[in-house]
């Protein structure tokens, strides 16, 4: 298991009073090159994963409003860590790259957070290597359940000649914070075309295309005391979290505004 460093004090000049910021990598076991933003100079006390189609930058708002050492992941395939050749990014096979990256990155036992897709393969990683994390949080997102990221990718998608047209394109598609998607998440060619950062644009013929996993309930069920945060007007309906407390029932589900700070106040009394 290697890891490298860089400073992020430039990817981060958009954030006004960041603290200290570092991006580091890991290479893991299954040869994938994991990336995470660090925030602050102590170990980190939680551990988030973002949605499909996203980046360690989806959390910025949250880690800024939450101010606690911590680590935010770019999942395999999306943002600065590597791309699968086979494009294979289902949750269950994400878990024991995400296992090895927080036994690199973090303590044992500290909580991981998930939102959306992040959440799901949250799901598998708890299941499958119970003592490397602490306590499982799921955002606005449960097996079965599409997040916002989960309906508009995995999809074909053109290069771009600016970012402006890749804002214009995920706004056809519903996406919401079309701008800063497009800013943060495309990257420009020699070319000077602008393509996605993650993979889930131009995945191989043969990749797998369906993302979620209803079947990932199970292990759920299975898993002691895991948190679910629902934000107001989020994706999640009544019948979906009546279903979490008859699958779940040691389960808890906390309601909060759709805001970063709002979510920053109910993750801070689990870090320490």
């Amino acid at each position: 298991m290697n890891t490298t460093t860089s400073t992020a004090a430039e990817e981060f000049a958009d954030l006004p009073n960041a603290p200290v910021t570092q991006r580091r990598w890991v290479t893991v076991a299954t040869g994938d090159h994991v990336s995470g933003v660090f925030w602050h100079t102590q170990k980190p006390t939680v551990v988030l994963l973002h949605d499909v189609g996203s980046s360690a930058r989806a959390w910025d708002e949250v880690l800024l409003a939450l101010d606690r050492p911590a680590v935010a992941l770019d999942l395999p395939g999306h943002g600065r860590s590597s791309q699968r050749e086979r494009g294979d990014y289902r949750p269950r096979r994400l878990a024991a790259t995400l296992e090895e990256t927080a036994r690199s990155f973090t303590p044992g036992g500290v909580p991981v957070v998930g939102f959306g897709f992040g959440a799901l393969a949250a799901v598998a990683l708890k299941a499958r290597f119970p003592h490397s994390v602490g306590r499982l949080v799921l955002v606005d997102a449960l097996p079965g359940t599409l997040s916002p990221g989960l309906r508009l990718w995995p999809a074909r998608s053109p290069d771009f000649t600016t970012r402006e047209e890749a804002a214009a394109w995920l706004e056809e598609r519903g996406a919401p914070e079309a701008a800063r998607l497009a800013e943060m998440e495309t990257e420009q060619a020699a070319d000077g075309t602008w393509s996605w950062r993650h993979h889930l644009g131009s995945l191989p013929s043969e990749a797998p295309t369906t993302l979620d996993d209803e079947t990932l309930w199970e292990q759920l069920a299975a898993i002691p005391f895991p948190l679910l945060v629902r934000t107001e007007g989020g994706p999640l309906d009544a019948v979906s979290l009546d279903r979490f407390r008859a699958r779940v029932p040691d389960g808890d589900i906390v309601t909060t505004r759709a805001d970063p700070r709002a979510l920053a106040d109910v993750l801070r009394p689990l870090t320490h």
